[in-house]
């Protein structure tokens, strides 16, 4: 499962959103605001609090990450 943790505004949000929806990866959306803890604590993980944050599996990272979601893409069955 694939969560982003988004913010009104955020352009890399959009990208990201963009990015799983073209390769046809089923996600969750939640705003961050409703999730100040975990967010908190993802954005520690991850090392940055720039949206979104993403949770795929045991992987977290923030940011628009083209690098990632294409190594997510290949590993999933088209």
């Amino acid at each position: 499962m694939i969560i982003l943790y988004t913010s009104p505004g955020c352009g890399p949000c959009v990208a990201t959103k963009r990015a799983l929806d073209r390769a046809g990866l089923a996600y969750e959306e939640r705003a961050g605001a409703e999730w100040p803890e975990e967010v908190e604590r993802l954005a520690r993980i991850a090392g940055s609090r720039q949206g979104p944050l993403v949770v795929a599996g045991d992987q977290v990272w923030s940011g628009f990450r083209a690098d990632l979601l294409g190594k997510m893409v290949g590993q999933c069955p088209s």
